[in-house]
């Protein structure tokens, strides 16, 4: 019986959708946008801090939407990488038909972000 499901093609085998669940004290969102990034993975990113939440979504390995709140975009991924305590969960899944509200590659964004996080705190020091 065991070899006989081993033998059966891989497509037969239903993949059900992959959720890694943390804290971001464990893994900053920073980190975790990069891996995805780099890993090329779709998916929904939910960020909890108490009853509010933010989410990212990934199209192969680039964010193309955030919302927080009242907030969208860079200003809501700026205001979401600020917060260093909370759960996420990353559902790797076929985002919802959403309209983009990101339009710069994953790298060049995140490196902007970090730089323009660098002279904020240049500023206030």
């Amino acid at each position: 019986m065991f070899s006989q499901a081993v033998s059966e093609p891989l497509s037969v085998i239903p993949t059900p959708n992959l959720c890694l669940v943390g804290t971001l004290e464990t893994w900053s969102l920073q980190d975790i946008i990069l891996w995805a990034n780099e890993s090329h993975r779709t998916g929904m990113l939910r960020i909890g801090m108490g009853l509010e939440a933010g989410v990212v979504f990934f199209k192969e390995g680039d964010v193309f939407r955030v919302e927080w709140g009242k907030l969208n975009g860079e200003q809501a991924l700026m205001a979401l990488l600020g917060v260093h305590s909370g759960s996420f969960s990353l559902m790797q899944r076929d985002p919802p038909m959403a309209v983009p509200n990101i339009h710069r590659p994953t790298a060049e964004l995140m490196l902007q972000l970090a730089v323009g996080q660098d002279e904020r705190t240049r500023g206030a020091a």
